[in-house]
């Protein structure tokens, strides 16, 4: 090759560098204040949302703002095609932001123009609330780079990322919910979206009971007395109680004492006879033997059907049909929760009498298993002794289990510690353990009934995380999980609930013909006033705003 015939290829080269290093460089833009048509409250919004789309344009290195944008103010914003092209040329970007909020009630309108320096432009429009306002920018923005870029996480979504994004069920229309999603139903607040907050004794959607003097360990909601309205049962380390809900105030109108050597360790409801009344399952541990007792309380009277029957014994949904069944399980000195014994029973004439032998997975057992119908078949879920929730298909293959904990509650009895064939333990020189009992799951259907929904209670301690037998949490959060063909998804959940959770559940608890869902609690008055504990009752509206 000649020195000149080398001298022109390496200045093409040169250009075609140069060209391509400028061509990468990073476009730039600027934001002007929005224009709000609303209240005079809301004018601070002009610069609100200036400035939340300036942080949520930017991608470094491909889309930056202008750096003097944050000082543009309302006067400078251009009112003309022509002045627009001005606009963009004297400051020197690619892309101007022009906006505009218009706000009636909660409701709040977006529009937004994007306009290049050549005057070319498009627009973007959303509808939304006041509590939508920040995800509804969020999409914009991500929309906005998309059409510019082809930025990570702005392209179409797959088929199979739509398919678990329609199995996400849609979250009730309360403030105390939070979303785990942008694209679901806005929760309605007036309140500044510029904040965040956990919620007060006043928050509209929200009710709580007044603090009884008893420490409980779950329970649940059902009709027990046969009047027609619901009551709220309670398992204390006495007796079962069992209360009317009276605007909001609870009344005890019946209880059922139990033996006093006993530790109660689970309460559930089943109609037995089949006549709309729930009887109540009781589940003791007594002289470390189970024994079980299903007990009436029509007319506020309680009468023992099933006394000291001497296996466990709890009420679950069972497939096919997904009724309340009995679900019993045999003891086993050395394996305390053998999966091979799992039962379900019958009440037939005054007794008891096995149906079926049911296939769960390893180390299931009546207590921590539970059922989530689908289309064809059903998934599995089972709470491990570490409080995390495994999923296997009705195969019993694991599909899934999750890396938090939940439903764990501070109700165990002691478990054998050594095998069959070498004597009992040196009670003096025995190691204690324990088996926790976990809360129940509620499986429903909430805001979609062909959604079905996973509710859990996340379980919020740091103490628990370094002492295993540490289960009194000082605060929690409900969870509502979905099956998004991969694993349990969040769809939504609580703010914080202080107190420590023991059963929650979705039913009328205060009869006035809509669902809520309730939590019971322990108050926590920290871990050195344990004695001190009180019962109390907190409940979410469902059809909020509806």
């Amino acid at each position: 090759m000649s020195l000149r015939r080398f001298t022109v290829f390496l200045i093409v080269a040169i250009s075609i560098f140069t060209a391509g290093s400028a061509f990468a460089e990073a476009r730039t833009y600027a934001v002007y204040p929005f224009e709000v048509n609303g209240p005079a409250q809301y004018k601070y919004l002009s610069r609100g949302v200036q400035t939340m789309l300036i942080s949520r344009l930017n991608w470094t290195g491909h889309f930056e703002p202008l750096a003097a944008s944050k000082e543009l103010s309302e006067a400078d914003r251009p009112t003309s095609k022509i002045t627009e092209i001005k606009s963009a040329q004297k400051l020197g970007v690619d892309y101007l932001a022009l906006g505009g909020l218009t706000i009636v009630g909660t409701d709040v309108a977006i529009d937004l123009r994007m306009v290049d320096k050549d005057g070319k432009f498009w627009t973007k429009s959303a509808k939304t609330t006041m509590e939508g306002l920040i995800p509804a920018l969020d999409t914009i923005a991500t929309e906005v780079k998309g059409q510019l870029f082809e930025k990570p996480g702005s392209k179409v979504a797959s088929d199979e990322e739509k398919a678990r994004e329609d199995a996400r069920p849609k979250e009730a229309l309360n403030p105390e919910f939070i979303s785990a999603s942008s694209a679901s139903v806005a929760m309605q607040s007036t309140v500044n979206p510029q904040f965040r907050y956990e919620g007060g004794t006043e928050t509209p959607g929200r009710w709580r009971s007044q603090s009884i003097d008893f420490v409980n360990r779950g329970g649940f909601v059902a009709d027990v007395t046969g009047d027609g309205k619901q009551n709220l049962v309670m398992l204390s380390d006495a007796d079962v109680k069992v209360f009317d809900v009276d605007e909001q105030r609870l009344k005890e109108v019946a209880s059922y004492q139990y033996p006093s050597r006993s530790n109660g360790i689970r309460i559930s409801g089943i109609d037995i006879g089949k006549d709309g009344v729930t009887e109540v399952v009781l589940c003791v541990i007594m002289e470390d033997r189970p024994y079980s007792y299903i007990i009436s309380f029509k007319n506020k009277t309680p009468k023992v059907l099933i006394d000291r029957f001497s296996n466990f014994l709890n009420a679950v949904r069972l497939p096919p049909n997904f009724s309340e069944s009995l679900l019993g399980q045999k003891y086993d000195s050395s394996r305390t929760f053998y999966s091979k014994s799992v039962t379900e029973y019958m009440y037939s004439n005054g007794e008891l009498v096995p149906i079926r032998h049911l296939a769960v997975p390893e180390f299931a057992n009546v207590f921590n298993t539970s059922f989530l119908p689908g289309k064809d078949d059903y998934k599995v879920l089972v709470l491990n002794k570490y409080g995390r929730i495994s999923v296997y298909n009705k195969a019993l293959e694991p599909l899934y289990e999750s890396q938090d904990s939940y439903n764990s509650a501070d109700v165990k009895f002691e478990t054998p510690t050594k095998l069959v064939g070498f004597g009992s333990e040196n009670k003096k020189n025995k190691m204690e353990h324990y088996y926790f009992v976990p809360m129940p799951i509620t499986v429903t259907s909430i805001s979609d009934p062909t959604k079905l929904e996973v509710l859990l209670n996340k379980d919020i301690s740091v103490a628990s995380q370094v002492f295993s037998n540490y289960k009194s949490f000082s605060q929690g959060e409900i969870h509502s999980e979905y099956w998004d063909g991969v694993g349990l998804s969040l769809a939504w959940k609580t703010r914080r609930i202080k107190g420590t959770v023991t059963s929650y559940g979705v039913a009328d608890i205060d009869n006035d013909g809509e669902n809520e869902l309730y939590c019971i609690l322990n108050t926590y008055p920290g871990a050195l006033g344990v004695k001190f504990r009180k019962t109390l009752i907190i409940a979410y509206e469902l059809t909020l705003g509806k």
